[in-house]
Formats: structure tokens, C-alpha cells, sequence
């Protein structure tokens, strides 16, 4: 993806186009971990994205270039190809079983299976296509094969095996030809070509889950800051996932909303952001801490500043967190048992910017009743593994490949 004058291993350019920042990772695959040489965060200068999607497709590729731009000040070299991840709350996922009938008894290759993926990637669009009205053509964006069957009995893999039929049970998800397209066209104004394309909570579990981790059963939460993204890994790959459309945006405007009701103040987006990152929870902190917000009185129109308390927040995005709480619990309900048992044992994992307000780990715990485990710089995890899904290519594989 780019020259190794620098450095001892080819680079791969990983980004994560949010609702609010563009992220951007450059790094390479050792034989135990994804090293970053380079990171830049910068802000969308005018809300270009909504809900995990593009809007503004000029605007938001002015902002990849910046982010281009400024790594390749850092590592010294050209940036030509990007690895990317999407998300979306119009996201799709289609679960199905599709078998193969040899003519006779054959012993079963490589190419065997990857004819059995793509027929069953074929069927799960045609099954979306009749659950679905015909707005959008969708893209498949990944798929995870949940268990192999050899002669209609389970096996855990079919490779170099007899076989006179084989069979699989895949989970293929989807997206609308026009957030894929948005992407792509965004990308390519600031010069790069799509290298490989992901789902973000893959991208996420990709960093977040260790790879000798992932063949456990655990769920990931992805607040980002348009989307929440939920996904369940199961035999190392993505059985379940879904995107809702509550994140880190919603809980400013629902402290603008109680600021406003409540005190009869009127907040700006970026006031309301501040008073979020200084005393912002969802869930009750030892000793209440006090925020400073500053505003406008809706009475006399005069420039004011009041003290909050931090569980005046909780009271304030108690509606968005309830949404959160009930699709994870929508998520787990629609697990099969033996998947929400081990979720049970191993844990949530909580990634995103949004999941850096006070007491998300704490409340997901209490009220849904299982571990939750925190990453490092849950806000560049998804840059980073749109990187690292560069060398996990049937996680990211389409159907044109």
C-alpha cells in the first residue's frame, strides 16, 4: 500500500470517517500486533455527516485530505491506497444456510468453500431483496460463516475432507449502494483508491479482541458519535450486528434539551459538548461533580453561567442510554443461549468516543448484568483495525472480489 523507503515493512493506511472527526491510522502487521507509525484526529468544519452517513461528499473528502495530508508529514512518504470502514443504521445482516451437492463423492478444497461463501452471499441477497422494498441496491459488505456442515452433520472445518455434500450456516451484511458510494467518492477527492472496505464493528473487534480472543463469544459496543454499533463475535467472526441511531451528538443535544427545560437556558452545540467532557455520566458518580454552563437566559436574553451537577446529566440522557441498554438487550435476546452464556462470562467490550462518558461501563453492567471491559483510545480503535482488516481479507470480502 506504500514503498518501504522508511520503513521495514509495506504500510497500510487504515481511516474511520465519523459523524464528527475523520481518523486516520498508518501502520504495519508484525506477527503479533498492528504497529501505528502515525495517527491524526481532525474535526469535520461543518456537520458534512449525519448518523454515520455522508452528506456532504465535497466537505468530507476536504477533511480525508487534510488527514492525508498531515500523515504523510509524519512517515515521510505518499498515502495512495486507504483501508475503510463503514457504518450506518440502514445496515443490513442476512442469516441463512446454503449447501453444495457434489456429482460424487469429492474430497473438498479450498475453492470449494469459497464457491460455497459466494452462493450463500448470492442467496442472502436474494432473500434481502424479497424482504426489502427496491429503493436501494445493496453492496455486501462481510460476511462470517457461523458453522460448516459435511454430509449434513456439523464439522468445524471442511478442508481435505470426503464429501458428497457440504453445507454452511453464513451471516452476510449489507449495505445501500449509496453510503457505499458516498465513501468511495469521498475517498477518491482526496486522491486514494479504496483498498479494502469493512464494517466498523469489525474493524473495532479487530483491535479490541486479541486474534487467539476472537475465536471466544463476546459483544462489542460502538458509540460513535452519529451511531451506536453492536455486534456479537462468535467462532471468530461477526454472527450478529446492528447500528442504531443514538451516539455522542445525541447526548449533547439532550443536554441542550434539560439545560432548556430545566433551567430555562439556552446552550450552544459546543457549550453543551464541554459541559459533557468536564461532568457528563449516565450513571451515579461517588460524590457529584460541578460543571459550568455557560449560556444564554431565555427570559431576559443575557449572557449567563450556572453551576450543574453531574447526576442532572444522568437525568438528562436517561432517554438515550434506555436506548442503548434495550438494543444491546434486543442483541443478546436474539442470540442463541449457548452465545449469550459465554457473553456472560467474557464481557461487553466498549469502544467509541461516546463510550468515554462517565459510568457507561458501570451502567451497561447493572442493567444488563454482564462484565464490561474498557480499550485504550476507544475513539481511534476503528482507524486502526480498518488497518488491520487490510490482512483479514475474508472479513472484509465483497462480492466483486
Amino acid at each position: 500500500m506504500s514503498d518501504t523507503s522508511v520503513f521495514d515493512q509495506p504500510l497500510v493506511f487504515g481511516l474511520d470517517i465519523g459523524t464528527r472527526n475523520v481518523v486516520g491510522t498508518v501502520g504495519y502487521k508484525t506477527e503479533n500486533e498492528f504497529v501505528v507509525v502515525a495517527q491524526y484526529m481532525l474535526e469535520h468544519e461543518t456537520r458534512a455527516m449525519l448518523d454515520g452517513q455522508i452528506h456532504d461528499i465535497g466537505r468530507v473528502g476536504h477533511t480525508i485530505a487534510k488527514v492525508k495530508e498531515e500523515l504523510e508529514s509524519q512517515i515521510g512518504q505518499e498515502l495512495t491506497e486507504v483501508c475503510i470502514a463503514a457504518a450506518g443504521r440502514v445496515l443490513k445482516t442476512v442469516t441463512t444456510n446454503i449447501s453444495y451437492d457434489f456429482p460424487e463423492e469429492t474430497v473438498v478444497t479450498g475453492e470449494d468453500i469459497h464457491t460455497l461463501d459466494l452462493l450463500g452471499i448470492e442467496k442472502a441477497q436474494s432473500i434481502l431483496k424479497e424482504m426489502n422494498d427496491t429503493r436501494y441496491k445493496f453492496y455486501c459488505v462481510g460476511y462470517s460463516v457461523m458453522k460448516y456442515f459435511l454430509n449434513d452433520e456439523p464439522f468445524s472445518s471442511l478442508e481435505s475432507h470426503k464429501a458428497e455434500r457440504i453445507s454452511e450456516d453464513i451471516i452476510v451484511t449489507f449495505l445501500p449502494e449509496d453510503v457505499v458510494d458516498g465513501l468511495y467518492a469521498a475517498v477518491g477527492m482526496a486522491g486514494l483508491t479504496v483498498a479494502n472496505m469493512t464494517l466498523e464493528p469489525i474493524a473495532a473487534i479487530n483491535v479490541a479482541i486479541p486474534e487467539n480472543y476472537r475465536l471466544l463469544n463476546i459483544a462489542l459496543v460502538d458509540i460513535g458519535a452519529g451511531t451506536t454499533d453492536i455486534a456479537i463475535v462468535a467462532r471468530g467472526g461477526v454472527q450478529h450486528s446492528s447500528s442504531i441511531k443514538i451516539g455522542g451528538d445525541d447526548f449533547d443535544e439532550a443536554i441542550i434539551r434539560y439545560m432548556r427545560k430545566r433551567h430555562n437556558v439556552l446552550l450552544g452545540e459546543s457549550s453543551a459538548e464541554q459541559l459533557k467532557k468536564d461532568i457528563g455520566s449516565v450513571y451515579p458518580r461517588e460524590q457529584d461533580a460541578i460543571g459550568y454552563a455557560r449560556g444564554k437566559e431565555l427570559v431576559r436574553g443575557l449572557p449567563t453561567k450556572m453551576a450543574v451537577k453531574s447526576s442532572e446529566m444522568i437525568e438528562a440522557c436517561q432517554e438515550e442510554t434506555d436506548q442503548i441498554l434495550d438494543s444491546v438487550r434486543e442483541m443478546l435476546e436474539a442470540a442463541p443461549p449457548e452465545l449469550v452464556s459465554d457473553i456472560s462470562e467474557h464481557g461487553i467490550i466498549l469502544a467509541g468516543g461516546g463510550s468515554k462518558i462517565f459510568g457507561m461501563d458501570k451502567l451497561i453492567m447493572d442493567k444488563i448484568g454482564v462484565p464490561v471491559v474498557n480499550i485504550k483510545n476507544p475513539d481511534q480503535v476503528v482507524a486502526t483495525g480498518a488497518g488491520t482488516a487490510h490482512y483479514y481479507i475474508k472479513d472484509g470480502r465483497t462480492l466483486e472480489e
